[in-house]
């Protein structure tokens, strides 16, 4: 049987409280203990609902807020 599985938001709240309005995947990265290419495939290869990020020129900036809500949508598609 399926169920979902209760998010704490308020631990995403704390994480991001004292972050930067933008994020560089690196920055990101590191927060989430993945690899910056895993990042950047989030952002350019995830089609269905991809890491909101603007590229300026030829680096990416992640802004906080946006991340967050991404993270938000995602945590509601978890199931057991």
């Amino acid at each position: 049987m399926n169920q979902h599985r209760v998010f704490d938001v308020t631990a995403l709240d704390d994480m991001f409280a004292d972050l930067p309005k933008t994020l560089s995947p690196e920055q990101a990265a590191e927060l989430f203990g993945v690899t910056v290419i895993t990042i950047r495939n989030l952002i350019t290869k995830h089609s269905d609902d991809p890491l909101p990020a603007i590229k300026i020129g030829k680096v990416w900036v992640i802004l906080r807020d946006d991340f967050k809500a991404w993270l938000l949508r995602r945590s509601n598609n978890i199931t057991d």
